[in-house]
């Protein structure tokens, strides 16, 4: 039988947990009151491949705009109301997607506000589709925004913007939001986005590594997992998480070297993802688990699998195990090629 160290990571790996338990060891070698006129982010220059990115030939008025959404995000996120009202003028207009209007700064500051105590930590993004100055002292901002509540789903509104220039600084006059027809299954997973890259945990008797990188079309998250023992392979799994439309949650599904699959629902709780799981053995023998994912640091995710049961047994002990991110090869230096399926959009293709 493999060592405790390869049953422990075997039982807390997301999949692993669930359908690799027994036959591993017989191993032989729009939340509650967010605003959506606040759903403002990084300017798309700081975005690669996203349409509208900052060039040279850019006027100084549109690098003035760019800089001033680049404000509002770094305010926004730290929830800072008071500073995000500065950008509006004194009787300006925000009408939101369900035509609730707000007039007045004044009025706007004690809207962001709300928002930040009903949905602290909010995260923003969105896509500048153009910008275009109307006049000398006027200038028009179409775009997508997107936000990532703390708990649940993100929310994707469409924008218009209209700044003027009073006394040489741009400011916002009026805010106009349109429901998104279609939140892609990209944005869904962008609070997931994190888990991209080579991961490990590594102890004196086995290895387990895990690469984690977008489909081709961008649209799912594909990370594969691979168990050493004494440098040779004892187990992989390949996992796909994705947006479910009908479920409303993000759900993953597993596939492993020894024939056992299995499926997860997965909920964020308090800044933790916590995924239940349920998967079918080899064998024929059923399996099912919790695992809670805490991103203790960029660098350091623990597991912790509960709940642990396989057929009619129920397993009284708890697992824990903690993955490490692999640091990027130093420059000038040759990385492994990346699989074709987990090529990361980012340096490929714009998610759009």
């Amino acid at each position: 039988m493999p060592s405790r160290h390869v049953l422990r990571s075997a039982v807390c790996l997301g999949v692993l947990g669930v359908v690799g338990t027994a036959h591993t060891s017989a191993q032989t070698g729009q939340p509650p009151g967010t605003r959506p006129h606040a759903q403002r982010s990084q300017s798309a220059a700081e975005k690669p491949g996203t349409k509208e990115a900052a060039s040279p030939a850019q006027s100084e008025d549109e690098r003035a705009i760019r800089a001033l959404d680049e404000a509002f995000v770094r305010e926004y996120n730290s929830g800072d109301s008071k500073a995000l009202a500065a950008h509006f003028t004194e009787d300006a207009e925000v009408v939101e997607a369900n035509d609730d209007r707000y007039e007045g700064r004044a009025v706007i500051e004690r809207s962001f506000a709300d928002t930040f105590a009903a949905a602290k930590g909010a995260k923003i993004a969105f896509e500048i589709d153009s910008i275009r100055l109307l006049s000398p002292d006027a200038a028009k901002e179409e775009g997508r925004s997107l936000v990532t509540p703390p708990q649940g789903a993100p929310v994707a509104r469409r924008y218009t913007v209209l700044y003027v220039k009073r006394g040489g600084q741009w400011l916002i006059a009026g805010v106009r939001e349109e429901a998104d027809p279609f939140s892609r299954p990209h944005d869904r997973l962008k609070d997931l986005e994190w888990l991209v890259g080579d991961w490990i945990d590594e102890g004196s008797d086995a290895v387990v590594r895990v690469h984690c990188g977008w489909s081709e079309d961008a649209n799912f998250l594909i990370r594969t997992f691979t168990v050493k023992r004494q440098g040779k392979p004892v187990l992989s799994v390949t996992q796909r998480i994705g947006w479910d439309p009908l479920a409303k949650q993000v759900r993953s599904w597993e596939f492993d070297s020894e024939g056992g699959f299995g499926e997860g629902a997965w909920s964020r709780h308090d800044g933790r993802w916590v995924v239940k799981y349920k998967g079918v053995r080899p064998e024929g023998t059923t399996a099912s688990a919790t695992h809670t994912m805490s991103r203790e640091r960029p660098d350091l995710v623990r597991w912790v699998a509960t709940d642990r049961v396989v057929g009619d047994e129920s397993l009284a002990d708890d697992a824990s195990y903690l993955l490490v991110r692999i640091p990027p090869p130093p420059p000038g230096s040759r990385p492994e090629p990346a699989p074709a399926s987990t090529t990361n959009p980012a340096t490929t293709r714009s998610p759009r």
